[in-house]
Formats: C-alpha cells, sequence, structure tokens
C-alpha cells in the first residue's frame, strides 16, 4: 500500500507539468502564427515565443499571408510545424523548429538522445535507410551516406510513432524513411516516449 501512495505521489506532479498551450495570433497582413503559454515556466515561454518571433519576422512585409500550424511534443521536446503561403511566394514555405522544453532553445533532433547513445541511434537509423526497399522512398536520395551517417546529413522530424528520415537538400517529401520509438528507446533521453 505504501509503494502505491508512493507511485501516486511521485506521477502527479508529472502529470501536472508540463502543460504546454497555444494560441493563435495574426499578423496585419492575416498570417497565423502560435504563441505558447507555459504556465510553469515563464522564462522558457517567453524564450520560445521570442525565437518564434525571430523566425517569422519576414512574413510581416508581405502585403497577404495566410498560414496556420501544429507541433509535436515527445518529452521535453516540441516540434512545430509552420505553414507560410505568402502572395509572392511561389509555393508554401514549411518551416520546422524543434525545441527544448526545459531551456526554452531551439535544439537539433539529435538532443532527444543521450549523450552516450547517439552513435548507436545513428547506426540504428542507417539499418532502417538500408533495409527500405521501396523505390518511392528518399532511400535513393541518401546515396552512400548510409555508411558515413551523422545528424548533419539527415533532416529529421516527428511523427507519433518514431522519426522521419529525410536527406538533408532533397525535396523529398512523400515517403521518409520511417524509425520507430521501439527501435530507439535505448538511445533516448526519455524512457516513456
Amino acid at each position: 500500500m505504501k509503494t502505491l501512495a508512493l507511485i501516486a505521489l511521485l506521477t502527479i506532479p508529472f502529470f501536472g507539468w508540463n502543460q504546454i498551450k497555444f494560441t493563435a495570433k495574426n499578423f496585419d497582413n492575416g498570417f497565423r502564427y502560435p504563441v505558447i503559454h507555459f504556465a510553469d515556466n515563464e522564462p522558457v515561454q517567453d524564450s520560445i515565443n521570442a525565437i518564434i518571433g525571430r523566425k517569422i519576422a519576414d512574413l510581416k512585409t508581405s502585403d497577404f499571408c495566410i498560414g496556420d500550424y501544429g507541433y509535436v511534443q515527445k518529452g521535453n521536446h516540441i516540434e512545430l510545424h509552420l505553414v507560410c503561403n505568402c502572395i509572392d511566394m511561389d509555393k508554401a514555405d514549411h518551416r520546422y523548429y524543434f525545441f527544448n522544453l526545459v531551456d526554452g532553445t531551439l535544439v537539433s533532433h539529435q538532443d532527444i538522445f543521450t549523450t552516450k547513445k547517439k552513435e548507436v541511434a545513428l547506426k540504428i537509423i542507417s539499418h532502417a535507410i538500408r533495409k527500405v526497399k521501396d523505390a518511392n522512398s528518399c532511400v535513393a536520395d541518401f546515396g552512400d551516406i548510409t555508411e558515413d551517417l551523422d545528424f548533419s546529413k539527415m533532416n529529421i522530424r516527428l511523427y507519433k510513432d518514431g522519426l522521419e528520415i529525410r536527406p538533408s537538400g532533397t525535396d523529398c517529401e512523400k515517403s521518409p524513411v520511417r524509425v520507430k520509438w521501439t527501435e530507439l528507446s535505448s538511445c533516448l533521453k526519455y524512457n516513456f516516449i
């Protein structure tokens, strides 16, 4: 009974922590963007909102813009996806920003891995790339980089079950290589992901 009470006592603060909410704001030209509300940590909230503001400042000068956003949160990280389409753009611009919620900084996706396990994560990702046989996937765009793979050669995005991997510098959108959380669990900073 004491063990059950201790577990309940330890999990209650966990569920109250990290309560992140978003509200939408609009520029005068119509562009809609997110403002984060992080009641438990105002300095982190202010830092993330300032970074978002700097990243979208270029859109203020356009005469007319439409936009929307979405996000995926995993542990102490959140990835924002902004869809930006202004009258002076040839096509919509998709912007992805990955934040560390502990310190409110913009980080690369490798930040979700423990320092000692980043090389193991790279091996798992490289193996996943090599085993994909689908001709419509992004694998062909990777070329020979799987032999000497590092995080700078990949464009990583979160999805509900893991990571989507694309080669850096390509427009491969439709068929990324997917690596599930279960495959990467031994490398992650957070066991509950």
